[in-house]
């Protein structure tokens, strides 16, 4: 399973390609009433088709209720590896991460290039209609007697009368699909938020390839 997030470039810059270099940042936070330094770290690797490939470790803070040298804690720093992407003609960000942790990638990426990205909403409607099969289909502010959210499990859900009902009484906000993939299927959940999750085992060029076809 592998969680992905794409941004878009906002406004009209001329980057080039070498303007992606290697990069660190550091800044601070309080954790357990301690000033920490959290520090983050971008390497540029190679270039795959379209994309600069580029590898980030940073540090990241974790709820977690402990007790360490005889003190309660509550939180916990950890130091992450993700993969990114840059396409080298338009500047589209791919980002190999959980949503809270890619988020915060994008705006150190922001911040280091003094660039602006925004995440990317893909169209739900346009992709099931894409897909060769829609396994699940979830819906909020449902305006049905006391349901305000409610979900559709199976195959096929979107040729059921319930899915009508649902979509014309609310919105929808995830699907998981059956999608064709150079020539076989491949299965991810996508939200009206941008949050994509794989859930099919695809190398990294195919993941590219395939938020390429996304994309189109």
């Amino acid at each position: 399973m592998q969680s992905v997030s794409v941004y878009n470039l906002v406004g009209l810059f001329d980057m080039q390609e070498d303007v992606i270099q290697n990069y660190s940042s550091n800044k601070e936070v309080v954790v357990n009433d301690v000033t920490e330094t959290l520090g983050f770290e971008l390497f540029v690797n190679e270039t795959i088709n379209d994309y600069k490939r580029c590898r980030v470790r940073m540090d990241e803070v974790v709820s977690l209720r402990a007790r360490v040298l005889n003190t309660d804690i509550t939180e916990v720093i950890i130091n992450n590896a993700y993969e990114l992407f840059f396409n080298i003609n338009n500047w589209t960000l791919i980002v190999l991460a959980n949503k809270k942790s890619a988020d915060v990638i994008q705006e150190f990426i922001s911040n280091a290039f003094n660039v602006t990205y925004e995440r990317k909403i893909f169209d739900l409607m346009e992709i099931i209609d894409d897909s060769s099969n829609v396994k699940r289909a979830q819906f909020r502010n449902l305006l049905i007697e006391t349901i305000n959210g409610s979900s559709l499990s199976g195959n096929r859900v979107t040729d059921t009368d319930m899915y009508e009902l649902m979509l014309n009484a609310g919105e929808l906000s995830t699907i998981a699909v059956v999608y064709p993939f150079n020539a076989t299927e491949i299965k991810f959940s996508i939200s009206d938020s941008g949050s994509i999750v794989l859930f099919s085992t695809i190398s990294v060029e195919e993941i590219l390839d395939w938020i390429n076809i996304l994309l189109e």
